[in-house]
């Protein structure tokens, strides 16, 4: 059954709201139609009974050669009197109507106030009309007589003390069942009132949850995002609240984290410049040669760590940059070494960012793409929600269960140890760190005619 609600909250709620409210003023109405239909039959009833009574009194007074006259007089649109010396045969009626018959000749005999012989008949059999009655009135007029008593016609027989039998044809007059259309628009206007009360409550609340949500995605991005404001019932505070001590405890988990990892790269720099001393002291070139390399490797290993922490913990000052001159310097450099880049594109307006740690994000990508591809076609998209910057190479690619792995840090595909091959394996973490910092991404994505797209994706 779950299939068929909403996903969202909201939805959930709203429907559970509107199928409550429907049912409620449903019930309401319908307890409505048969309070009043019943006090209407009730009332109905009670003057045609008083009315047979005095009827059947004065015709009972008078002698019979003047009864016709009253008679006249008497019979109405709801009421219709005739004499009969026979009691009238009427059509076995049905069960449900047994009580309306019973109560209806207890009245009437209230209302004489004598033990005259009174005979109360239901007549089965609907009453010719210029409009039939439907089924459904029909059913309706046997089983909720009260409601719909129109169509079967009562038909009383009240024996005179000179034995001559007052038949009396009565019609019930009913309150028609269209007047209660006019509730509709009420229901309706109650239910928009009570489902747009209701909506603006649950939204309330289900704002706080979905900026809690936001936020819950960005804390890997962005952990120093400011707090959440603390709005909304008070539950939902207490949530919002612990979530800002829990991305507070990741924010310093982060950058003590960072501190650590710098501080022992920065120990370590020590130890390699007294190793470095020590191989230059060796007789054995080719030793001495090998081992100098892998200290420049450690070296660089060692530097490039420092850089990828550097930052952590740190504020920066954004400031808007124009990107395309950014791109353009970046490009400059390389192309004075006889690389080949080219750009297309500009972007709409400057973009607030930090400028150093922008550069360093776009002078991995392009080297990355430069290194392994030989050349680099940098392409700007910009549009009002995000700026995407596509580097894309001539290169091989790299095979679709690679394309994470890769920026995880000191990853590298080459398995060689040649650092003019392979690099740190930290370019990518850095650039991907650094866009994700800004509220952006960089993804990898094999190009369909070849070579690897860097796409570089910050949020305007």
């Amino acid at each position: 059954m779950t299939r068929f609600l909403p996903e969202s909250l909201l939805g959930r709620t709203l429907l559970v709201l509107a199928a409550g409210l429907l049912v409620a003023q449903l019930g309401s109405a319908v307890i409505h139609l048969f309070h009043r239909g019943g006090s209407v039959y009730r009332l109905a009833t009670l003057q045609l009974a008083q009315q047979i009574g005095q009827s059947a009194r004065i015709v009972n007074r008078l002698p019979a050669s003047e009864r016709h006259k009253v008679v006249q007089e008497i019979s109405g649109p709801h009421l219709k009197l005739s004499l009969s010396d026979q009691p009238v045969a009427v059509a076995s009626g049905f069960k449900e109507h047994d009580p309306y018959e019973e109560q209806f000749t207890a009245a009437i005999q209230k209302q004489i106030g004598a033990r005259w012989p009174i005979r109360v008949d239901i007549n089965p059999q609907p009453r010719s009309q210029e409009a039939p009655a439907s089924d459904f009135d029909l059913w309706m007029a046997r089983h909720f007589y009260f409601l719909l008593p129109e169509p079967f016609a009562i038909v009383v027989q009240v024996g005179l003390q000179d034995g001559t039998i007052a038949v009396f044809d009565v019609n019930v007059p009913q309150e028609p069942l269209r007047s209660f259309e006019s509730l509709v628009p009420l229901l309706l206007l109650l239910l928009f009132v009570c489902f747009a009360l209701a909506a603006f409550l649950v939204r309330m609340i289900t704002g706080s949850l979905q900026r809690l949500s936001r936020a819950a995605d960005e804390i890997g991005a962005n952990p120093d995002r400011a707090p959440l404001a603390e709005s909304g019932p008070s539950e939902v505070r207490g949530v919002i609240a612990a979530f800002n001590r829990m991305q507070q405890r990741v924010r310093e988990y982060l950058i003590e984290r960072g501190r650590l990892l710098s501080a022992i790269s920065h120990d370590l720099k020590t130890p390699i410049t007294r190793l470095r001393l020590r191989a230059e002291m060796l007789k054995d070139d080719e030793i001495r040669g090998k081992m100098l390399r892998d200290l420049d490797e450690m070296q660089t290993m060692v530097g490039a760590t420092l850089n990828f922490f550097g930052s952590v913990g740190k504020e920066t000052q954004r400031q808007p940059v124009d990107v395309a001159a950014l791109i353009e310097s970046v490009c400059e450099d390389r192309r004075e070494s006889g690389q080949a880049l080219s750009v297309r594109g500009a972007p709409l307006s400057p973009y607030r960012a930090d400028p150093q740690a922008l550069r360093r994000c776009l002078e991995n990508l392009i080297e990355n793409a430069v290194r392994y591809g030989s050349c680099a076609d940098i392409d700007i998209d910009d549009s009002p929600q995000r700026l995407r910057i596509a580097i894309r190479d001539r290169g091989p690619g790299i095979p679709e269960g690679e394309l994470e792995k890769v920026f995880e840090p000191f990853y590298r595909l080459d398995d060689s140890r040649n650092m003019d091959s392979g690099g740190t394996g930290l370019g990518l973490s850095i650039a991907r760190n650094i866009a994700r910092w800004h509220g952006g991404d960089v993804k990898l994505v094999n190009a369909a005619r070849g070579g690897l797209v860097a796409e570089l994706a910050l949020p305007r």
